[in-house]
């Protein structure tokens, strides 16, 4: 499992170094697949036998900034990733199959600082650095662009039968081991805000990088 992780964290690094180039985005999609890989190697074990090999855990998220489309993007990455992201005032934790939170924390980075950049750009372009509602109608526009194409990606997705077999007895094995650390979850109160085509356009342009066009 050591040299497994080791492996995954060298391709991200490098998906880190090289984001938006070729290299990047095969750096990217092999960090996935590295993991998926690992998932079904997992498929074949009991349930005792992957919580050894591949141990669920927490790790706290760093969300880089108090606005709430970060809440929403680390929902949207935990989620696709197979993971449970919760928050706790301005603190952020992922939960699920180590190899999974990994994926899932670095896919959070680049689609955040991703929207964020999207954002200056679109304020500093229509003189809109002092108005704080037109950037958080960009962005929380931006989001809902992103959450439809992961939608969409998922549907797409012709994922084995045993694949989405042991996704589902995960979940519930998840849920079961949160409630054992005293962990209880509810859902995030909704955040309002004014649609922008412009922010949903740029959700659109959010570079997902084959790690996620990939991914179940």
């Amino acid at each position: 499992m050591r040299d497994w992780r080791v492996r995954l964290e060298r391709l991200k690094a490098l998906a880190e170094d090289q984001a938006g180039t070729p290299e990047g985005d095969l750096a990217t999609r092999l960090a996935r697949e590295l993991t998926m890989d690992r998932h079904r190697q997992l498929a074949g074990f009991d349930l005792e036998t992957r919580n050894r090999v591949d141990p669920f855990m927490r790790q706290a998220l760093e969300l880089g900034g108090k606005a709430f489309w970060r809440r929403r993007v680390a929902s949207l990455t935990a989620h696709h990733c197979d993971c449970l992201c919760s928050f706790s005032g301005q603190q952020a934790r992922l939960s699920g199959r180590r190899s999974s939170v990994l994926v899932a924390e670095h896919l959070y980075r680049v689609m955040s600082r991703s929207i964020a950049v999207e954002r200056a750009a679109w304020l500093g372009s229509n003189h809109l650095l002092e108005d704080p509602r037109a950037g958080r109608d960009f962005s929380h526009s931006a989001v809902l662009a992103l959450e439809h194409r992961l939608v969409t990606l998922r549907r797409q997705d012709q994922e084995a039968a045993e694949s989405r077999a042991l996704v589902r007895s995960d979940r519930k094995a998840l849920r079961g081991w949160l409630e054992g650390q005293g962990v209880t979850l509810k859902p995030d109160v909704p955040f309002a805000y004014a649609y922008t085509q412009d922010g949903y356009e740029a959700g659109y342009r959010v570079p997902l990088q084959g790690a996620v066009e990939d991914s179940g």
